[in-house]
């Protein structure tokens, strides 16, 4: 994660690029800003730091993310299948078909 931690996305949460340092991020998201069918907001995340910058035409915000709340776990019935019974256990990987 460390080697591209700064990932760009658009508006509708696609990821446009990934950079190993926050400069080239940055500059990148500007260049990329001003092109005509870039979908704005465009967001810098920074998932080591937990921290995100949207850049619009408009404006900057600097959004820190923050924990609210520890669960202590999934309430999804199908998720917590019965001790020892194995025709409730799921693969951990997706199957095809």
């Amino acid at each position: 994660m460390e080697e591209r931690r700064f990932v760009v996305w658009d508006a509708e949460g696609r990821p446009l690029g990934a950079f190993g340092d926050f400069d080239t991020a940055h500059e990148w998201a500007h260049r990329r800003l001003r092109q005509a069918l870039t979908r704005l907001p465009l967001t810098v995340d920074d998932r080591v730091a937990k921290v995100s910058r949207r850049l619009s035409r408009a404006r900057y915000e600097l959004v820190a993310w923050v924990e609210f709340a520890v669960l202590p776990g999934c309430d999804l019935p199908g998720l917590t299948p019965a001790m020892g019974d194995p025709s409730r256990r799921q693969p951990a990987w997706p199957t095809n078909g």
